[in-house]
């Protein structure tokens, strides 16, 4: 049995896969479980082509989704990405689908020309953390992040 990763674009036919997963992701966050409305958002991302992601399979079963945001930076007027999910189920946890995901991302960040991959996580996120810095992404001791929540519990 071949336990490789693959990885690919996901596009519009792979909504019905990536939905599950992202309301997975999404109670890992504690946000109720509702994969109708996961795949509403995720289709109207990528129909108006304000996102993307990528899926990671082994023996075509699907186990992870990185789903990244343009941008733009002001100050280096050249394209920026956000990656604002990350996921990878259980059963495939250490079995480097994290890693192929932020391969993925990062060579579509080159591709488009970006200056920049950001993302951010919880503090309790511990394993993610040391996966990222594990990648080369480093820690913004440069600015304060703030937020303004126009919803409670935010």
């Amino acid at each position: 049995m071949n336990d490789a990763v693959e990885v690919h674009r996901a596009t519009l036919n792979d909504i019905e896969i990536l939905a599950p997963m992202f309301s997975e992701y999404r109670q890992f966050y504690r946000q109720p479980a509702d994969i109708d409305a996961c795949a509403q958002f995720l289709s109207e991302r990528f129909k108006h082509e304000e996102s993307l992601a990528f899926i990671a399979t082994i023996n075509h079963q699907a186990v992870g989704f990185i789903h990244l945001y343009p941008g733009f930076s002001s100050v280096y007027l050249k394209p920026i990405w956000t990656m604002n999910d990350l996921f990878v189920r259980s059963i495939a946890r250490r079995k480097g689908v994290g890693f192929a995901l932020l391969d993925a991302a990062k060579k579509m960040a080159l591709d488009s020309g970006a200056i920049l991959l950001k993302l951010s996580t919880e503090q309790r996120n511990m394993a993610a953390q040391k996966v990222y810095e594990s990648k080369g992404y480093r820690r913004d001791n440069t600015f304060h992040h703030y937020i303004l929540p126009l919803k409670e519990n935010l």
